[in-house]
């Protein structure tokens, strides 16, 4: 028999962390090769940087403000050093010019600075939501192996939902959604709404993602405490909501991009749902492909049963809000815009990776007492056989 080994609670901590590493590597690596910082664009990062970026694109300030603040508060002397060591043997001196040769802005120097501060915050985000994700799946109460291996498949799918674009503030976005879906189960309120101040910053669509909350928040406050917490958290969502329409109201384009028609006009199309894609160099499905239809339908078949019940509502409410703005305001196929959905699916995942460890445990329970019947029954032979022969 194989002597157990001990395994610390720090080793483990280690190795996770360094797992979520390498995840959250890969999965932003994807999306910088599919799409950088939008270079090339009506809404490139030096225009996000400088805020003349069309709208609502503009809008999406929290890491563009973080980085103009680190700009500001570095020396001069500092930046013009860290400039020259980009500039001494370009591309190779340049890291993500080198590996992603399409990210030309991180190569001009008034920029590249800058550049820098919203890559990096870009991939903690994509890590620390990894962890957040676990922590959400942990506090419904699922196993710890399921709620390990959950944040692993959300962040190896997150490139190939970025499906007609990708953007640097999609990444803090779903640390957010995590963030706040852990701080409503817990009755965080006062922690939720510095939150939301901050979420707001990056996407404005965070304020209707507060309303998924409230299912949440009953399992620890009263009807009419949840309503009247729900409703403080609007209220300051919307005042930074409009204090940045504000600012950039003379900003090319819109507040929002009516879309219902030509979107209609993709859906009803059957070759649509049969498109492919190019993700970490090798060909995947696209968008609302057929396979990824049916993929999101078994885990949500199998999943969606064994989520608490604060969960399935908080997903339905998702649903609802979804579905109407999806069709009628975001651009055909682009999955990342159904994030109001996506800590639901991230539970539905962890509910189907308990389901598939239970049964793989039951039958491996089912096949060890087998092979101990069958063990018991040849010692029983072999003791009469032993018994006859001694007669």
């Amino acid at each position: 028999m194989l002597q157990q080994s001990r395994f610390s609670r720090l080793s483990g901590w280690i190795l996770l962390v360094f797992i979520y590493y390498i995840a959250a590597a890969s999965s932003f690596g994807g999306f910088m090769l599919k799409w950088q910082f939008s270079e090339g664009t009506r809404y490139t990062l030096p225009m996000m940087l400088d805020g003349t970026a069309d709208r609502p694109f503009v809008y999406r300030q929290l890491l563009p403000m973080v980085a103009n603040e680190v700009g500001a508060l570095i020396p001069e002397r500092v930046q013009a050093s860290f400039l020259n060591k980009l500039a001494e043997d370009p591309p190779v001196s340049n890291p993500i010019h080198r590996y992603f040769p399409n990210a030309s802005d991180a190569a001009n120097p008034r920029y590249a600075l800058r550049y820098f501060v919203v890559y990096a915050l870009s991939f903690v985000s994509m890590f620390m939501a990894m962890f957040l994700v676990r922590a959400v799946c942990l506090e419904m109460k699922f196993d710890k192996t399921a709620a390990t291996l959950t944040p692993l498949v959300i962040a190896l799918i997150f490139p190939l939902i970025q499906t007609e674009g990708g953007y640097f503030y999609d990444m803090p976005e779903l640390m957010f959604m995590a963030l706040g879906t852990l701080l409503a189960a817990r009755g965080k309120t006062v922690m939720l709404a510095i939150v939301t101040i901050v979420a707001t910053l990056n996407k404005e669509s965070y304020l209707l993602f507060l309303l998924t909350l409230m299912p949440l928040m009953m399992t620890r406050f009263s009807i009419k405490r949840t309503a009247v917490t729900t409703g403080g958290l609007l209220v300051l969502a919307a005042l930074v909501n409009m204090a940045i329409k504000h600012k950039y109201a003379l900003n090319n384009g819109g507040v929002i991009e009516f879309q219902l028609s030509s979107h209609l006009q993709y859906l009803l199309n059957p070759r649509n749902y049969l498109r492919t894609e190019i993700n970490y160099g090798m060909l995947t499905t696209k968008g609302f492909n057929l396979l990824n239809l049916l993929l999101f339908a078994l885990v949500f078949k199998t999943g969606w049963q064994g989520l608490p019940r604060h969960a399935r509502q908080q997903g339905l409410i998702g649903i609802v809000l979804t579905v109407p703005l999806f069709i009628a305001f975001c651009y055909r196929d682009e999955l990342r815009n159904l994030s109001f959905m996506w800590m639901t699916f991230a539970l539905a995942v962890c509910a189907t990776i308990s389901v598939a460890l239970s049964a793989a445990h039951a039958r491996a329970d089912n096949e060890s007492k087998s092979q101990s019947s069958l063990e018991d029954l040849e010692s029983r032979i072999s003791h009469k056989q032993q018994a006859v022969a001694t007669r």
